[in-house]
């Protein structure tokens, strides 16, 4: 089972710099089972991605999936419309949702098509769509044992628990501690969960205070439920609007403290079970204050092995700053040593020519990369911290002078022709 995180944001869309890395879009969630079952939990502005996603992935071939709604808040819903596939002929999508009459379920979908709310109508989509009513016991599914229990929210939610390729998964979002049935019945669901990803909303004291019966939940009783449950990995979700990277990563670290297999959703981040490996995962970071510049040219790494014989790979650089670069390489290249790095600025980037730069860098994180775009899937994106230049023929202790490309700095370029470079402070 894959388990990849499209949108994680609560309430509102916050397509903010502060937010760039655990995402703005809001909640949607895609499980892939072991036989190719698609599963799609919620649908908010994060199913646009993925919608885009499938249709590269099937190129002309027809897309089917299952839909689960936990309930109807906009922020669960407002991605339909901006669902490509649905518009894509011969592809069928089965929309459940629990205890909901098939008229209120259509209407719901058929509203975020209408108008005046949207410049076309159901007639455009081409794809077949199913309404289907679900109950609180269990359903055989694509594959999968689906269970549900109902949730502390205004208007109604449910959580949902994904049992195939011999692991579990749960999300229970938009909930609400302090109901004695509820609370009871979302650990009974949540018991023994390889994965839960649970609503993180607001703190406790915040659940205290201002948004009390807002029905949504904490990283405190996040960490409860998965100490008393036997989860294995906590996943904290649905961030609130004003709760910036910085704010969340607070968030996760005094979640460790309770429940030291506790992380952030971020959009991108993958986890395959039952081994629990986590792809594209974001790590806690103190904000950086150098400026970075973004750019695809290759990059040459070398190393020494244990016995002192050489090694070198080829890869491309994404970003580098003054004290950092952020290159892929394939897996066969180590990540536990200092590299050396070749570098060379290209004539479209460089007003006076090619400039070679050699660097020691010290990689301090790195994350697989799932399929590094025309390459081989089998990469790692790695972060390293750049040492003494070895060689090159500007000043400065890392080799990039701003000053030597500052013309290019912002410019397009079309891809195939030119590397990407632009600048941004981060």
């Amino acid at each position: 089972m894959r388990i990849k995180f499209w949108g994680v944001r609560g309430s509102i869309p916050t397509p903010e710099h502060r937010n760039s890395r655990y995402g703005g879009n809001t909640g949607c969630i895609e499980v892939r089972l072991n036989n190719g079952t698609l599963m799609i939990l919620d649908c908010g502005s994060g199913l646009r991605g993925l919608g885009n996603s499938l249709l590269r992935e099937f190129g002309h071939q027809p897309i089917t999936g299952y839909i689960f709604l936990t309930h109807f808040h906009w922020d669960h819903i407002q991605g339909i419309p901006f669902f490509a596939p649905l518009y894509k002929d011969g592809s069928e999508f089965f929309f459940h949702a629990v205890r909901r009459k098939e008229q209120e379920l259509t209407e719901v979908i058929q509203g975020q098509i209408a108008s005046p709310y949207f410049p076309v109508d159901m007639r455009v989509l081409n794809s077949t769509r199913m309404i289907c009513n679900l109950d609180f016991g269990e359903k055989k599914i694509g594959g999968a044992i689906i269970s549900s229990a109902p949730l502390n929210h205004p208007q109604g939610c449910v959580a949902y628990r994904i049992e195939a390729d011999g692991c579990v998964f749960v999300l229970a979002t938009d909930t609400e501690p302090g109901s004695a049935l509820h609370d009871r019945s979302l650990r009974e669901l949540a018991r023994g969960a390889d994965v839960l990803v649970y609503d993180a909303q607001y703190t406790p004291e915040q659940l205290q205070d201002v948004k009390k019966a807002w029905g949504h939940s904490s990283w405190l009783e996040g960490t409860r439920i998965a100490n008393e449950c036997g989860v294995k990995r906590l996943v904290l979700f649905h961030h609130d609007p004003e709760h910036d990277d910085d704010f969340v990563d607070e968030i996760v670290e005094k979640a460790r403290n309770e429940f030291p297999e506790a992380i952030g959703a971020a959009e991108g981040l993958e986890i395959n079970l039952p081994q629990v490996e986590m792809v594209r995962a974001y790590k806690p970071s103190s904000p950086r204050r150098e400026r970075r510049y973004i750019l695809e040219v290759p990059i040459r790494v070398m190393w020494r092995n244990d016995r002192g014989e050489k090694g070198v790979a080829g890869g491309f650089v994404r970003n580098i700053s003054k004290s950092a670069i952020y290159f892929m390489v394939p897996t066969s290249a180590p990540t536990d040593r200092p590299l050396e790095l070749d570098l060379t600025l290209p004539t479209e980037i460089r007003e006076h020519g090619m400039l070679a730069m050699r660097f020691t860098a010290r990689p301090i994180r790195k994350e697989r990369v799932v399929a590094a775009p025309g390459r081989d899937p089998s990469w790692v994106g790695v972060v390293a911290q750049l040492g003494q230049t070895v060689t090159n023929s500007t000043k400065g202790r890392n080799g990039l002078d701003p000053n030597a490309v500052k013309k290019r700095i912002g410019k397009r370029t079309i891809a195939g022709e030119a590397p990407k470079f632009q600048q941004r402070v981060v």
